[in-house]
């Protein structure tokens, strides 16, 4: 990955997206290019952030998800390095996951962003292929989003996401071991930090236990991307909603196949301009210490401590 370039070859959108979206939010080039002035001088003016360090390319990302608004970017922003020194488990200490030792960081899943913007979104898949739920562990599954999430926040261009999620080889024991204080962490950064815009969210093979899944979500993610969740029998339902030409072979499409990406990424993760770029990016935290005022401390509610299935 070479850093210098504006764009990357895994997240690439034109010239006119870019204006698109832009359009979209009635922003301009001298008016964005001043509020990202704005937001560094008071990046630098913070003591728990100014040490972490922070890019132009990640402040544009951020205020096109507040939609243009200098104080909800600068929230967020505050709250993203917040709620990721309160992960280190899910930020730090990614030599391992990037060692040429390390195993395969795909072994139960696979995940991949499509290359084309569909109506200035990022289509996102997530496929759950190993139905032994042993095999299956939260903190690998977030630690390798966050990764690429980190990519994309420095390069990626869009409106918002689409999510495609695939449970068909899921059985209730894969649930039993969805980690609660993992998710509650990962649902702060997204929701809080980010300000991820997830407009829909389509379920594919969904199980009997669906319901259950959904009261398990509802612990933890907001109403609105709960609202947006839609339940597909079939991939021709799917492909309402979604032109098949945007998905991987696994579902019709035009895009390369999950495993494909699986490798893709795996080669991004190996090369050592990535590598050094993610450990850069995982100093991407606040020192609370260092907060004015009131220092937060990691408050772990306790009904978070233990899935309600009912």
């Amino acid at each position: 990955m070479a850093h210098h370039k504006k764009q990357h070859p895994l997240y690439p959108y034109t010239e006119e997206d870019k204006q698109e979206i832009r359009k979209k939010l009635g922003m301009k080039e001298s008016t964005i290019q001043d509020d990202i002035d704005a937001i560094m001088d008071w990046f630098k003016k913070q003591p728990h952030l100014v040490d972490a360090g922070i890019t132009r390319a990640m402040v544009e990302r951020i205020l096109i998800t507040a939609k243009g608004s200098l104080e909800k970017t600068k929230q967020r922003i505050d709250n993203l390095y917040k709620y990721r020194a309160l992960a280190p488990e899910l930020i730090q200490d990614r030599d391992k996951d990037l060692s040429p030792f390390c195993g395969d960081l795909w072994s139960f899943y696979r995940q991949a962003a499509m290359p084309k913007l569909y109506k200035g979104h990022r289509i996102s898949i997530i496929k759950f292929g190993d139905p032994d739920p042993n095999n299956f562990f939260t903190d690998i599954l977030f630690r390798n989003t966050f990764m690429l999430g980190d990519i994309r926040l420095q390069y990626d261009y869009m409106l918002g996401e689409i999510w495609v999620i695939d449970i068909k080889h899921c059985v209730v024991g894969h649930l039993l071991r969805l980690n609660p204080i993992i998710m509650h962490k990962t649902a702060q950064i997204f929701q809080e930090g980010l300000g991820l815009r997830v407009t829909a969210m389509h379920v594919l093979n969904c199980p009997s236990f669906g319901q259950t899944l959904m009261t398990i979500m509802k612990q933890f993610f907001k109403p609105k991307l709960l609202d947006r969740t839609i339940f597909h029998k079939n991939l021709d339902d799917l492909y309402k909603y979604i032109p098949k030409q945007y998905l991987p072979k696994d579902y019709g499409g035009d895009e390369p196949s999950l495993d494909e990406y699986r490798d893709m990424y795996d080669e991004e993760f190996r090369s050592e301009n990535t590598k050094q770029f993610l450990l850069k990016c995982s100093n991407y935290v606040s020192d609370e210490s260092k907060r004015p005022g009131q220092i937060y401390q990691d408050q772990m509610i306790g009904s978070f401590k233990k899935l309600d299935f009912d």
